[in-house]
This record gives structure tokens, sequence and C-alpha cells, in this order.
């Protein structure tokens, strides 16, 4: 495989971000700490759906770059990885979870229907009608 090809998808380290932008640049250590130009973070939705997502200076990702852009300026983040240093706090397959950085977390079990949100501050709920069950 010739080094273009290899170098399409790579990981690397988030070495600053751009919140306004939606964007970071990376380094990557494998190549002399080179560093990224700025590259757009891939979210799940930016039409009608929206969802924002900001990786941590720090977090490991993997990045793809477009096939058609000799000078590699041209890429995305896909996502942030896990690794030694950091790891999930949780290991199902039925849960999905968010941990805050302030300590504040959101998870919930499908095996158990259980929804369960551990808030360090407030918590304020907003809608036309609201239903509370027992």
């Amino acid at each position: 495989m010739d080094t273009k090809a290899r170098d399409i998808v790579r990981s690397g380290v988030v070495s600053a971000t751009f919140p306004e932008r939606n964007s970071a640049r990376v380094t990557f250590e494998d190549k002399d700490d080179n560093v990224s130009a700025e590259l757009r973070i891939l979210n799940s939705g930016s039409l009608k759906n929206k969802h924002y997502w900001m990786p941590d200076v720090g977090d490991e990702v993997v990045c793809i770059y477009a096939t058609n852009d000799e000078n590699y300026g041209t890429g995305w983040i896909i996502g942030a990885c896990y690794n030694k240093d950091a790891a999930p706090r949780v290991h199902s397959q039925d849960k999905m979870r968010i941990d805050f950085a302030d300590g504040t977390w959101i998870e919930y079990d499908r095996s158990s229907h259980e929804l369960n949100i551990n808030c360090i501050g407030d918590i304020r709920i907003k809608g036309k009608n609201i239903f509370l069950n027992e």
C-alpha cells in the first residue's frame, strides 16, 4: 500500500479547538508531531436535527482525509477513541452513557428500561405540559 493510501485515515491527539467553527487541529505523533490544518468535526446531525460535539485538547481522535486534496488540507475528525489512559465508565452492550467533566452523567439501560441522571447542579425541564407518573 502506498504512503498516500495509508494517510487517508489517521489517528492523533487534539492540540487546539475552535468551538465557534466546530473544528480542531490534531497533532500526529507518528508523523514527527506534524499538526493538521483545521479539521471539521463530524456530528450525527446538522440541518434540521442538530447534534453538537467538541473533543477536548488531549483527546485521541480518528481523522479521515479527502483523497482529492494532495496537501491533506481537507479532512474531518470522525470521533474520539478510548485508550489505556481514558477508559469508558460502563462496559455493557445495553447501556448508553454520557459523562461530563464536572461529574454529571446520564445513562440509559435498554435491558432494564431505566434512565439514570446524576446531575451535580440544577435540572430544568421546560415543556408545554409535563407529566409525572409514579
